[in-house]
């Protein structure tokens, strides 16, 4: 390749052409930038590169923005701290770096590369370093103070200590200061806090590309006033506009006026190495876009404009095409083409390439004469070897290498499963190969013309396309500070009180110490200050759908009645459930056999790895069908946890075996999609699957129920349709109910017939509490599929203010890539007008509405006219159905996002980003100033909780609740309604366990009275909520174990403990002593202690008198379960408690 010209290759795309730019880059080695017309393809090419180079090579992807700068929305942090962070590996140059982005992220703007040298912090141990300079860096560098640091941009601050996490960092930073000296630097793990491995450094760089401290934001704000003055914008919304970049921290638009901090503002091609080579991706493709980009933009900036909005002009925030052109024609060039074309570049030369696609390849496999995958698979690899090509296949997950290794052993086929990157000279070939297997991110096969190779993908063989998703480490406490912890304001159940509403925090003075208290008021005006310590004692009120009962007063009646009628049902359901688990098991029904070849083929057909709940979940299926015991299994989990995959395996099985099948769905619109469903992936086998709703014509209805009396159908999907008289099957083996607690009545009972005599699985997309999983072990089997999978697609999420631009912008990108919209706005009387609205704004949309209101046929019309892709955007309320999976939706738009509960958008969102194409959220508000605390909190976890499964037990935990209702009915959903379902279902666990004859371990919760400090200062630790949320996890304690982690992490995470801390730890180790010896209360003082047992203790008390009766100066016993020792006089208190305590249990 000519400095001075461009080469050009034609004939190659897709992997092939990942494999020629990697054997360049293997033979010539050095800094490439590979410009691709969008970031689709940037990111398929980086996948393809990073097979043959290896995940931990130079491959990066340089992400453009998604959204708009007129759109008044922020792009996700951690695509902002993956820009950052490759801008930093140019400029640090530590190695050659194949970039490869897209031509719109190729024209932004970035802050020119001295800003990053210039505002670049080594922390390291040893170095002399106030703390207020390191918080004053960060603020300066636009990251955001966090009571957790758990994302990129955070940081948190507590006496000597500093976490922050920065866009270098895998994981967060602890740096603990000794006066003006850093003592430490450690990383520690986002999810529970702790601290890991001792770093020898860190290097900051600032988490976003302009800069907020003082003299920039002066500098912008003068450059934004003499803007509005020289164009005439409106005063008020410079005002606006002035006040919130004043404030020093970030807001939602702010990198849209990134020009205004820099004297001047660079761009990518500023941090390239010099003599970086320049691969242009179809350079027609590219220009083109960069060309439409520009239009976007001028189109994007007129309407912000006409809005009102004080927005910089495009030339200002983007390259043009011209400019981006000149740029890469400033040095040595490499252009890309499908088509190897004639009338070459001048000045260039042509380099022409082949390699044969397997395009058809599934249908020829399927098409060959065994029956079977497999050994059409071996011929085919026959045939190739026989051409002189070593075949590999590459497979995305070691399950399914693994999984193929045992499918291709079983024929006697050689194999070899190898470890190595596929580079081209890893490929050792050996006569006795017949394939290769091997695990990898290739999105195609391919055969390249000049080298006796052939790479095969699992997808070109079993059909469906793998899902490639984005991985992202789980952070939870964010979530669960969201949805567990007590804000004021919040109703609580406190076991002996009854049900109050929760204050605050209060620190209160007891004798001369100080202690934290939990402010609970009751009716009337009663007040009672619960010491935090026993938090135990009380739980977050939650009812069905949302019930607000009444508060009880203090001292009342009414409460401890309550408690006697839930008593009461409880013990009464419990009875139930044990005495139908045991006529179940003393039934006898058919026992399928064991899964043979034909089974292990169909699931290795599976597009997914499955997650280890969900495999649990098959195998705990399988195992019920291979009993002649009638299964009668809830197989439980989020929608696109895997629940229906459960459901196929054992289809499968039973259909394969001669049995039919029912499979029930609640509504018409599920029935098509999971007749869609058991249709694809059956689509290869000798199975008749068939549905029967309402959308059949009559005459069709009768010939399926005729086929179905003769035996003719294998698999009857349809409602309750399919349970009436006249649908009679020949030989039913296996039940599939969707969602049960959607049927009626009627249906219920004939389904609870059907579980003496068949198997049956029930699915629900409803958790069920963990409380309630536990005390049903045993009484119902149950399947919980938790795990989300494991690369979930992530969805970009954007919160901003409501504009039209921004709604017309989100359409017209998703509608350009053929894809559907959820338009979210719940107020019925007014969708409408919504969208008329949304009509105006795209006028190219097929819009529809639906709510809950409508007449049912009418609303299941408009469903299925989504389903089928006859409706472009759906204007709805929150009717969306939980179950729908509809892979084409992939942008939903909610309006007055801040009107909704946190579990409400987790889900709302859930109903996109469930197929290969990128899935984005819009949160719309009336505006960021109007926000109260409580929806910022909720709407900032939304924010960091970008990935779909980011903790189904804990984010669904309002949906748990529901699970319950459905599980236990409407009578006993009532019940809980009086107490709380939490207390309802501890209350359960104990019935159930007593009717097991199972004891209780611990007593009752003990109540302690010490004379001495024992807290968490407020100068410990400051943030209220993470006070409480760390009393919350003392008051769950059950033994030292757990005591000395939570002091452990306390120390790690704060600093030294104070003495208050220490004296806590240590009476929260007291307590749990207590609890296991069905203590009741403790009174220490300087002197003295005084316990009280109560008659369920395990002590042995006649040992107990002969001890005082040895020391009766000393210790003391009272008939009613009282005991009194006198410390001695140099005794710590504390020690001398848990000393005696532990000697009195061993006696």
């Amino acid at each position: 390749m000519r400095d001075d010209g461009a080469a050009l290759i034609g004939g190659v795309e897709g992997a092939a052409r990942a494999f020629a730019l990697a054997r360049l880059w293997l033979d010539i080695p050095g800094p490439t930038l590979v410009v691709c017309p969008t970031l689709p393809v940037a990111e398929t090419l980086c996948r393809d590169l990073e097979f043959f180079l290896g995940a931990a090579g130079p491959v990066r992807l340089f992400p453009s923005y998604e959204v708009s700068p007129y759109q008044g929305v922020d792009p996700p942090a951690e695509v902002t701290a993956r820009r950052l962070a490759i801008l930093w590996e140019l400029i640090a140059e530590e190695r050659p770096l194949i970039v490869v982005t897209s031509a719109r992220a190729l024209a932004g703007r970035q802050p020119p590369p001295e800003h990053l040298v210039d505002h670049s912090l080594v922390v390291e141990p040893g170095a002399t370093l106030e703390r207020d300079e390191l918080v004053r860096y960060l603020v300066d560098g636009g990251y955001s103070p966090a009571p957790l640091v758990e994302q990129v941009g955070d940081f948190a601050v507590r006496g000597s200590v500093v976490d922050f996490f920065g866009p270098l960092l895998d994981d967060p930073v602890r740096v603990e200061f000794f006066g003006d000296e850093i003592d430490s630097v450690r990383r520690f793990d986002p999810v529970d806090q702790r601290s890991q491995l001792p770093l020898t450094g860190a290097t900051l760089i600032p988490c976003l590309p302009v800069e907020l401290s003082a003299p920039a934001v002066e500098r912008a704000v003068e450059r934004l006033r003499r803007l509005a003055k020289d164009e005439g914008l409106g005063a008020r919304r410079l005002s606006e506009l002035v006040e919130r970049l004043e404030r020093r921290a970030p807001f939602a638009g702010l990198e849209g006026l990134l020009p205004l901090f820099f004297q001047r503002s660079g761009d990518l091609f500023d941090y390239l190495p010099e003599g970086c080579r320049r691969v242009v991706i179809e350079p027609a493709e590219v220009e083109a876009r960069l060309r439409a980009e520009q239009e976007r933009l001028a189109e994007g900036f007129a309407q912000a404009r006409e809005e009102g909005a004080i927005v910089l002009a495009p030339e200002m925030l983007c390259r043009t095409p011209a400019q981006v052109q000149q740029r890469l024609a400033a040095g040595p060039r490499l252009l890309c083409r499908a088509l190897a074309m004639g009338g070459e570049e001048q000045g260039g030369r042509a380099i022409r390439l082949r390699a044969a696609a397997h395009t058809g390849l599934r249908q020829e496999l399927c098409r060959g004469g065994e029956g079977s995958l497999i050994a059409s698979l071996l011929q085919w690899c026959a045939a190739k070897n026989e051409q002189g090509r070593q075949v590999a296949l590459v497979c995305r997950s070691r399950t399914q290498v693994e999984r193929l290794a045992e499918l291709l052993a079983q024929r006697e086929a050689p194999c070899r499963v190898i470890q190595a990157p596929a580079q081209a000279e890893g490929f050792v070939r050996r006569p006795e190969d017949s394939l290769l297997l091997l695990q990898g991110g290739l999105t195609v096969g391919f055969e390249p013309d000049d080298l006796p190779l052939c790479f095969v993908t699992e997808d070109e063989i079993f059909g469906a396309p793998r899902i490639v998703r984005q991985k992202a480490p789980p952070k939870l406490s964010a979530m669960l500070a969201a949805l567990d912890d007590l804000a004021p304001g919040d109703l609580v159940v406190h076991i002996d009180h009854g049900v109050g509403r929760y204050q605050g925090l209060k620190t209160m003075a007891v004798g001369a110490a100080e202690s934290d208290f939990l402010e609970i008021s009751y009716k009337d005006g009663d007040r009672l200050y619960l010491p935090a310590d026993r938090m135990a004692l009380i739980s977050k009120y939650r009812g069905p759908d949302g019930a607000a009962p009444a508060l009880d007063r203090l001292g009342g009646k009414a409460w401890a009645k309550a408690k006697g009628r839930v008593k009461k049902a409880v013990e009464t359901i419990a009875h139930d459930l044990v005495e139908l688990y045991a006529a179940r098991q003393a039934s006898k029904g058919f026992a399928f056999t064991p899964p043979d070849g034909a089974y292990r083929e169909f699931e290795a057909g599976f597009p997914y790895e499955e997650t280890p709940d969900q495999a649990q979940a098959i195998e705990d299926v399988i195992a019920d069908m291979i009993t002649d015991k009638p299964m009668d299994r809830l197989v439980c989990g989020d929608v696109g946890y895997g629940k229906t995959e459960v459901a196929l395996r054992a289809a499968f099985l039973a259909a394969m075996q001669g049995k039919q099948v029912a499979f029930l769905a609640p509504t018409t619109v599920l029935t098509e999609q999971h007749c869609q469903t058991l249709t694809q992936r059956l689509k290869d086998q000798p199975l008749v699957v068939e549905s029967l709703s309402r959308f059949k014509t009559p005459a069709q209805q009768k010939d399926i129920l005729e086929r179905l009396r003769q035996g003719k159908v294998d698999i009857l999907v349809g409602t309750h349709r399919i349970i009436q008289k006249d649908a009679v099957f020949k030989d039913l083996g296996l039940v599939i109910v969707d969602e049960e607690q959607r049927f009626g009545v009627k249906d219920k009972e004939r389904l609870k017939k059907m579980r003496r005599l068949v198997d049956v699985i029930t699915l629900t997309a409803t958790p069920i509490p963990r409380t309630l999983q536990m005390s049903l072990s045993g009484v119902r089997d149950l399947s919980v599929i938790n795990t989300p999978p494991e690369d979930r697609q992530s969805i970009k999420t954007y919160l901003s203010a409501f504009s039209p631009g921004g709604v017309s912008e989100a359409v017209a990108r998703e509608l350009e890539r053929g894809g559907q919209v959820f338009f979210v706005h719940n107020r019925v009387q007014d969708l409408d007008k919504m969208a008329g609205l949304v009509r105006r704004l795209a006028p190219q949309a097929r819009v529809a509405m639906a709510h809950g209101q409508m007449a049912e046929k009418e609303l299941e019309k408009v469903m299925l006219q989504f389903v089928h892709k006859e409706v472009d955007v759906l204007v709805c309320t929150t009717i969306i159905e939980s179950g729908l999976d509809i892979p084409s939706a992939n942008t939903i738009i909610i309006n007055n996002a801040d009107k909704f509960g946190l579990s409400q958008i987790y889900q709302l969102r859930g109903r996109v980003g469930r197929s290969a194409q990128r899935a984005y959220a819009y949160l719309f508000i009336k505006s960021e100033a109007a926000l109260s605390s409580d929806a910022r909190k909720r709407l900032k976890a939304l924010m960091d909780f970008t990935q779909l499964g980011s903790g189904f037990a804990i984010a669904m935990h309002d949906m748990q609740i529901r699970g319950a209702g459905n599980m236990l009915g409407e009578a006993q959903s009532g019940m809980a309604a009086e107490v709380g379902y939490e207390l309802y279902l501890g209350m359960l666990e104990d019935a159930v366990a007593r009717l097991k004859g199972e004891a209780p371990s611990e007593g009752p919760e003990p109540e302690m009275n010490l004379a001495l400090p024992a807290s968490l200062p407020e100068g410990f630790v400051p943030d209220a909520d993470v006070r409480l949320s760390l009393y919350k996890r003392l008051s769950a304690a059950r033994g030292q174990e757990d005591v000395e982690a939570i002091g452990a992490e306390l120390a790690d995470r704060f600093g030294p403990p104070p003495r208050a801390v220490s004296n806590l730890l240590e009476s929260v180790s007291l307590k749990a002593l207590l609890r296991r010896m069905h203590a009741t209360r403790l009174d220490l003082a300087a002197e003295a202690l005084t316990v009280q047992f109560t008659q369920t203790t395990a002590l042995d008390l006649e040992r107990l008198l002969d001890m005082a009766q040895s020391q009766p100066d000393k210790l003391r016993v009272f008939p009613d379960g009282k005991v009194h020792l006198k410390l001695e006089p140099d005794q710590e208190p504390m020690a001398g408690a848990r000393r005696f305590l532990e000697h009195i249990a061993q006696a």
